[in-house]
């Protein structure tokens, strides 16, 4: 580990859904200086809650985490919205505040651009995004994967067959400028000039995570998920292909609501959606080898939060 000396420090948590990050981070918070911001691609909406698992109004109000509920459902935001919100909450706290900001979260894309800066792309061109999706449901993504392959094989190799979105973004800026997506990464990007500390925390158990998870699924069913996802449904402004709606278990209970699916499809697919995303959070954490890592069962954290704790506070004193 690397620490470069009179830079501002950040901590990070991270770790797969339903692990229980957010419980350990409010329990440092209450014995350290640190202030929270989500990383949280299901955080940033107002009006997703239960769903989400977002933090208690109690807890909000106690232990004030940046970054959530700062849009709208309908709005957009992207990894660059991120980046740049973020540089404007980490300069608050570090230099206004004069605390150390603690990141916490599953979402994996956003953590990937603070630890390894924003690359600047060209904006989407939607007539030629029309022209590739024509191309996807013509002849398949695995028919535009092969053409990624050709022009760009540097992003070949690092983007999954079924990750559509990245393909045909790739796809976009090639047709746009003649230049391929590594070929902007070389010359056009944005660091963080922080001293950054990754905290894992993994599951003991994958097993064990996963009834986590189906407990924690049936708990937000009876709190009211269905009431919140109707809510949202009976919005003029809203349909299923809005970006909110990628948060896993909101699709699933609107097509319940539509009467695409029954009630029993609605609880499966949201569960095997969700283990789905704990397996790429972990292929994803496995990069990240220069980590202070944390093995928890998800039960007792107080031995977790005195490890955590006993690292943080060497580096900061």
């Amino acid at each position: 580990m690397i620490i470069k000396k009179n830079v501002p420090k950040i901590f990070c948590i991270l770790g797969p859904t339903g692990i229980g990050k957010s419980r350990i981070a409010i329990e440092l918070c209450k014995i350290l200086p640190l202030e929270l911001v989500s990383v949280d691609s299901g955080l940033i909406y107002r009006n997703l809650n239960i769903g989400t698992a977002k933090p208690s109004n109690l807890e909000l109000k106690y232990f004030h985490h940046r970054l959530v509920d700062i849009i709208d459902p309908i709005d957009y935001y992207s990894v660059k919205n991120f980046f740049i919100d973020l540089i404007k909450e980490l300069n608050d706290i570090i230099f206004i505040k004069k605390k150390i900001p603690l990141l916490v979260g599953g979402t994996m894309m956003y953590f990937n651009v603070l630890f390894n800066g924003l690359y600047i792309l060209p904006k989407h061109n939607y007539l030629i995004r029309s022209y590739i999706n024509n191309l996807f449901s013509k002849f398949g993504c695995n028919y535009l994967y092969n053409i990624l392959k050709l022009i760009d094989f540097s992003m070949y190799k690092n983007i999954h067959l079924n990750d559509k979105y990245r393909i045909i973004r790739n796809l976009e800026v090639f047709l746009m400028t003649k230049k391929n997506i590594s070929y902007f990464k070389n010359i056009n990007k944005l660091n963080l000039n922080f001293d950054i500390y990754k905290i894992l925390i993994l599951p003991k158990n994958k097993i064990e995570l996963i009834k986590i998870i189906e407990n924690r699924f049936y708990k937000m069913l009876s709190s009211g998920f269905e009431d919140e996802v109707l809510n949202l449904y009976l919005r003029k402004d809203l349909n299923i292909n809005k970006p909110c709606m990628k948060c896993i278990g909101y699709k699933q209970m609107w097509l319940y609501i539509d009467k695409k699916i029954s009630y029993l499809e609605m609880i499966k697919s949201t569960i095997s959606q969700t283990v789905y995303l704990i397996k790429k959070q972990l292929t994803w954490l496995k990069k990240w080898s220069d980590s202070f890592k944390i093995i928890y069962n998800g039960l007792n954290y107080e031995n977790e939060i005195s490890k955590i704790f006993s690292f943080i506070i060497k580096l900061i004193d």
